[in-house]
């Protein structure tokens, strides 16, 4: 159920959605504290600031933070307690919205609610844009000589794509992806760890030599992700903005369907008619042996079989690439700030995107599993070393990665539906690979022609 609580300078309650935008919701749990040292980081330079509040009279301000991972801790530990500091005089009322319902972007200004400050992701950036409620940046970060060369470049490169006349978010934080693995299932079927930067071809080889029924257990190498993301990976669009048409019926789209599939070709891979989950078959079950996806959700996992008193023997290592592209890892996603063109406290709320990007947050939400989105290698060594559990793991090798690009269209959160739909037809042997296509471009252009239409 959606719900708007309001965060005062008391104790923050707040009741998060279970639903999950696949490639975005990424929020931990709280950490088991107590990791060994890691290198102290530079000195911070925090992004400089106006010294007196814009505005001391009490103000509410409204916080939209519509389908991405934030849970209640990291709500209250990186914005609430920080703005308290800077601005006692705010209150931030909170309003949190799913794709659906009387406060979804497409409800919530005739619900009579007028957001401040939109949260969100940069996979649901073109459902702001195209209801034209996200306000441009340009006059603000030339005013305050804001520099957007502090953040990581994949980010400002993909944030500069979304609009052509400018810049309409600030980055707040970056999801870290990497390849996880459970080292008694390698030891107990005698397979070699996977390697630092392996192709998606040498994760598939080993794959295949971990999909076995043994003891009346059924294991597996992998899970793989969904099927779109193997087309993000390699930076395909969905649609084409200039001819409002899907761009899915090309090679390299069956290219990544065409891998996909071959990970659920081997028998026992599938049981019945359904595919497994990676995280019920990682976690719960430890009877995959590799999971790739973000890793503060990883970490969050493993922390719980700890305290329930099922640990993991477990390493991580970087995330799997494309032969023809080594070293491109999953497209860049990450969380953003952005604007609302309703507010009435502007000047005040591009102040808050400021601050919330000041080194002291960053490097306390990096330890914390949500990695800095800024472009800072020795905030990024940092990442969940306020975790117990990362003790001795490769770190350094999962950050040996570069993130894919991105070609966005204003189409792309429903038309990836479609493209995972087309995936699991075509694993589940309900379709080929061409036939999935040509269906999901005709579903696609349906949704594209009823999104035109409502402009």
């Amino acid at each position: 159920m959606n719900k708007i609580q309001k965060i005062g300078a008391s104790v923050l309650t707040l009741a998060l959605l279970g639903s999950l935008l696949a490639g975005c919701m990424s929020g931990t749990k709280e950490a088991d504290k107590g990791a060994g040292t890691a290198p102290a980081p530079a000195p911070l330079k925090d992004e400089a600031l106006t010294d007196t509040p814009v505005m001391t009279d009490p103000i509410n301000l409204t916080f939209y933070k519509f389908y991405v991972g934030l849970t209640d801790k990291e709500f209250d530990q990186y914005f609430v307690q920080p703005l308290k500091k800077k601005y006692p005089n705010v209150t931030l009322t909170l309003v949190n919205s799913g794709l659906t319902g009387p406060l979804s972007p497409e409800n919530i200004l005739l619900a009579g609610v007028e957001p401040d400050l939109i949260f969100t992701s940069n996979y649901s950036f073109s459902i702001f844009k195209n209801l034209k409620l996200n306000q441009n940046l340009n006059s603000y970060l030339e005013k305050t000589k804001f520099d957007l060369n502090r953040f990581d470049p994949a980010i400002v490169e993909s944030l500069k794509k979304y609009n052509d006349d400018g810049i309409y978010a600030i980055p707040f934080s970056n999801n870290l992806a990497a390849l996880f693995y459970n080292k008694d299932i390698f030891d107990r079927f005698g397979v070699e760890y996977p390697k630092e930067q392996s192709t998606w071809d040498e994760i598939l080889a080993l794959h295949k030599k971990l999909v076995k029924n043994d003891g009346g257990v059924q294991y597996r190498g992998i899970v793989p992700p969904v099927a779109k993301q193997f087309g993000d990976q390699m930076a395909l669009s969905y649609a084409d903005n200039s001819t409002k048409k899907a761009t899915l019926e090309t090679d390299q789209w069956k290219k990544a369907i065409s891998l996909y599939k071959q990970f659920y070709e081997i028998p026992g891979m599938i049981e019945g008619d359904k595919l497994p989950t990676d995280n019920k078959t990682f976690f719960e079950e430890q009877s995959t042996a590799m999971y790739t996806n973000w890793a503060d959700t990883a970490l969050a996992n493993l922390t719980k079989l700890n305290d329930n008193g099922t640990p993991m023997n477990w390493d991580m290592t970087t995330y799997p690439s494309f032969s023809d592209a080594k070293g491109i890892g999953r497209r860049v996603d990450f969380h953003l700030m952005m604007m609302s063109a309703t507010s009435k406290h502007k000047d005040l709320v591009f102040d808050i995107m400021r601050y919330m990007t000041n080194e002291t947050i960053q490097l306390d939400m990096t330890k914390n599993a949500r990695m800095t989105a800024l472009n800072n290698e020795e905030i990024k060594k940092q990442y969940a070393q306020a975790f117990k559990i990362m003790e001795g793991k490769n770190l350094a090798a999962a950050l040996k990665f570069k993130s894919a690009g991105v070609k966005p269209s204003d189409f792309d959160a429903p038309i990836s539906g479609v493209v995972n739909k087309a995936g699991y037809d075509v694993a589940n042997n309900k379709t080929d690979v061409n036939t999935a296509l040509r269906t999901a471009q005709e579903e696609a252009n349906k949704i594209i022609a009823e999104e035109a239409a409502k402009k």
